[in-house]
């Protein structure tokens, strides 16, 4: 299933709907024609309506952009490269969280050594 029909679905399910026409109410410039389109793969969300249903469910409209754009892509070359910046970014927040991770846990032993030599 592609990434469109995909996000519509968790969409639907987060705000309890069971029809497609529901979302189309609460979407932008949209009509239920473009659902059909984008459910038989026709057509994709655009950026805006990709960030309004992320923004709704509270979650990060970052890396669905990403996922929007190989979506959309035309060729294998697009959808190669647009896969390497997904990866590249997924492996610094991994880097990032290592990071935090091993500074805490240095901060949380210090801070029991010092409590059990006093």
């Amino acid at each position: 299933m592609a990434f469109s029909s995909e996000l519509i679905d968790k969409y639907k399910e987060f705000k309890g709907y069971s029809q497609d026409k529901q979302v189309v109410a609460d979407l932008e410039n949209c009509i239920k024609s473009n659902i059909s389109e984008i459910r038989k793969g026709k057509r994709h969300l655009t950026a805006n309506q990709c960030i309004f249903i992320c923004k709704e469910m509270g979650i990060d409209f970052k890396p669905e952009l990403i996922q929007l754009a190989i979506e959309r892509s035309k060729t294998k070359e697009e959808v190669s490269a647009w896969t390497e910046v997904a990866k590249k970014i997924s492996a610094a927040c991994v880097a990032g969280l290592l990071l935090i991770t091993a500074s805490f846990t240095q901060v949380q032993g210090a801070h029991s050594r010092i409590r059990y030599s006093l």
